[in-house]
């Protein structure tokens, strides 16, 4: 990873939370994203631009958390996209109220745009969209 610092992290108050989400939703995340989190669950990178396919300097507030009492969660984040996106697992979000996701169809990192309900390729790989962190 590319050496980038977390602020505000929650420690997982269950060791097993992030398998604890896989079982209760059927997927299973890619062993970068769930390394992540479990370091630095619900944290603020101090690297936060990116660019995706479409669009240039969109910006990651926080890692969402998989402690459910927490105040913006991967469990009300997924509530939101069910209707919409269902292929999507939200990992992260931006301060506009957009998800950066991981699409279990394409097994890609995207953009999921709340007012157009769009997405937008960030990158392949989860280590692939920190990386590009700036």
């Amino acid at each position: 990873m590319n050496n980038l610092s977390w602020k505000y992290v929650k420690p997982l108050k269950n060791n097993k939370a992030v398998e604890s989400f896989e079982a209760d939703y059927g997927l299973k995340l890619p062993q970068d994203i769930t390394s992540c989190i479990k370091q630095n669950n619900g944290g603020r990178p101090d690297k936060k631009a990116f660019d995706t396919e479409v669009s240039k300097g969109r910006v990651i507030k926080s890692l969402l958390s998989f402690n459910k009492e927490d105040l913006e969660t991967v469990y009300d984040a997924i509530d939101t996209l069910k209707g919409e996106k269902s292929n999507l697992v939200p990992l992260a979000s931006d301060p506009g109220g957009n998800y950066i996701c991981f699409d279990t169809k394409q097994q890609d990192i995207v953009l999921w745009l709340h007012e157009t309900n769009t997405t937008e390729k960030i990158s392949s790989s989860f280590t692939a969209f920190l990386e590009t962190l700036h």
